[in-house]
This record gives structure tokens, C-alpha cells and sequence, in this order.
């Protein structure tokens, strides 16, 4: 399942000459879901496919209901700071590796004021609800899974890219929580950065990330592989169409 973030009402971050994060990451989401389709044969979802609005908890309810085997939410990074650079991976945890971190999921997580009210119960109800998923996300296998596939992508994106890395970090995201299986979230790049929204407006640079993360997807899905198959475990990391 792969998860282009915001859309609709919701931009996201925006660069200094108007690149939206929105349309930003549906677009190279999409030129990921192609790669992985065509290059290893495996069904791809994706939350989106069209400027629409998604709330943050029916992502990862749909990547459940469609027993999904890895969730990659991809996005661009935001910084007061126009000269904050390069790329980071996530994966969730109740605890935020440092403020910066922390900052980011603040970030992401603002989108829940853009959604309607829920039916019933208070947003302290709804606060209660993400940190109990959070918390038993966190004594899960997944979380294990997850860091490790956070690890293979952003090595495979910090070593084809041009870009600094800002590491393998653990935070609480809303987008994250719920997700019965390995999730991730990529942050792409600053899209505030002068410098670096150049290069994501470039449809050929557009491709490389794509092709970077695809290429970590990959590397992942062989490691599986390699260790059911050692596990004497035939059953493969993702379902073939």
C-alpha cells in the first residue's frame, strides 16, 4: 500500500514558489506504484490516486482491510529554516527520537484539524484512542519490521540521491498508527528549501526518488524472502496480482 500524503483541502507544506506537497508526492508515488508493478510483478494499492482528501485513520484502515503486507507513506518535508535539507525515514513509535523528530510528526499530524468531527466523543476522546494505538503498535512486531524496512529505503535513497541524510528516526504519526503490518514514512525532501523545490519540480529528478525507493522496496522484499525462505517459511512478502 503506498499512501501519497494530504490532498484535497489539505496542501500540505508549500515552497517558496508555490510547489505543494500534495501534488508533489502523488505524483512520484505514482512512478513508484508503476516500478514496483512492472519491475517485481506485485500488486500495488494506493491510498489516493487523485487530489482528493483522505483522512489519516482510512489509510491505514484501508491498507487492513485490503491485508496489505507493507505500508509506504510518502512526503515533503517542512522547515522554518529555508537552507534545511535532505531526506529522512520514520517509522512509528510512542516516543519521538528527538524534538526535531517530534516536530515533524506535530506536522503531519496537524492535518486531523482538517477532517470532520467524529461521529461521537470529544477530541480527547480521539487523543486517547491514537496513543493506545500507538502503545500497542509499540509491543508489536511490526515496530522491529518496520525500522528495518525504514533503514533499506532510506539507505537506498540517501545513496542514489544527492542529498544529505538525516537519518532512520521514530515518532508519533497519526498516518502510522493502526497498521497491521511493516509502515513507514519517507520525507523526501524540504520543499522550503529554495534549492531543493528546483529539483522536486524536475520531472527527471521526480524519477530518481522514485526509483530509489523502489529500489529499497526491493531490497527489503529479497532480505524477507531470503529469511522465510531460511525459516523453511514459503510464504513471500507481498501477494503477486
Amino acid at each position: 500500500m503506498l499512501d501519497a500524503g494530504h490532498g484535497g483541502h489539505d496542501s500540505g507544506a508549500v515552497g517558496p514558489t508555490g510547489l505543494m506537497e500534495k501534488e508533489l508526492v502523488l505524483d512520484v508515488t505514482r512512478r513508484v506504484a508503476r516500478l514496483v508493478e512492472e519491475r517485481l510483478g506485485i500488486k500495488v494499492l494506493v491510498t489516493r490516486d487523485s487530489d482528493v482528501f483522505v483522512a489519516l485513520r482510512d489509510r491505514t484502515s484501508f491498507a487492513n482491510k485490503e491485508r496489505a503486507d507493507l505500508f509506504v507513506s510518502i512526503h515533503a518535508n517542512a522547515h522554518r529554516q529555508a537552507g534545511t535539507d535532505g531526506v529522512e525515514t520514520y517509522f512509528l513509535s510512542s516516543e519521538a527520537t528527538d524534538s526535531t523528530a517530534r516536530q515533524v510528526a506535530a506536522l503531519e499530524n496537524g492535518v486531523v484539524q482538517l477532517e470532520k468531527p467524529a461521529g461521537r466523543g470529544g477530541n480527547g476522546h480521539k487523543v486517547d484512542i491514537v496513543r493506545t494505538i500507538l502503545w500497542d503498535l509499540a509491543q508489536s512486531e511490526f515496530q522491529i519490521e518496520s525500522e528495518r524496512l525504514a533503514g533499506i529505503v532510506n539507505d537506498s535513497m540517501t545513496q542514489s540521491l544527492r542529498i544529505g541524510n538525516r537519518g532512520v528516526k521514530q515518532a508519533g504519526f497519526y498516518v502510522l498508527g493502526g497498521a497491521a503490518m511493516p509502515a513507514i514514512l519517507i520525507e523526501i525532501g524540504f520543499v522550503t528549501n529554495p534549492r531543493e523545490e528546483r529539483r522536486l519540480k524536475d520531472g527527471r529528478y521526480r524519477d530518481e526518488i522514485a526509483r530509489a525507493v523502489f529500489a529499497g522496496i526491493a531490497e527489503y522484499k529479497r532480505h524477507w524472502d531470503q529469511r522465510t525462505r531460511a525459516a523453511g517459511d514459503g510464504s513471500p512478502v507481498t501477494r503477486t496480482r
